[in-house]
């Protein structure tokens, strides 16, 4: 259906890949951003109501901090690190907590999810 009624060249839309899912659903790979949404808004037009169309967004980078004090938990996790990492610039907005863990050998561990910039700093 979307092979019969959508066009990509007029859109002027580079399709990198389109694969049929298990579950009968179908993937389009597109080049940027602004393609897949320029391609999901002329399927809406076109075919709103038989297709739904969702553009997936990717996760934030997630770190694993090892072995963590006892006095360090996902409320307070933000200002510790912000405070034992003055040169880095960090802002509690870029860190966001997940869970905090205990492996075998009793060391706590954190998960914390971050911005791609934050990841690289």
């Amino acid at each position: 259906m979307l092979k019969q009624n959508i066009n990509p060249t007029e859109i002027k839309v580079g399709i990198g890949s389109l694969r049929t899912l298990r579950d009968g659903r179908g993937q389009i790979e597109t080049g940027s951003i602004q393609e897949a949404e320029t391609l999901t808004n002329d399927i809406r037009d076109k075919l709103g109501d038989k297709v739904e169309t969702n553009i997936r967004r990717p996760r934030k980078p997630r770190l694993k901090i090892h072995n963590i004090p006892e006095d360090i938990s996902t409320d307070n996790i933000e200002d510790t690190l912000i405070a034992q990492n003055p040169d880095i610039g960090l802002e509690k907005v870029e860190i966001t907590p997940k869970f905090t863990y205990e492996t075998k050998k009793r060391t706590r561990n954190i998960v914390i999810e971050v911005n791609s910039h934050t990841r690289k700093n």
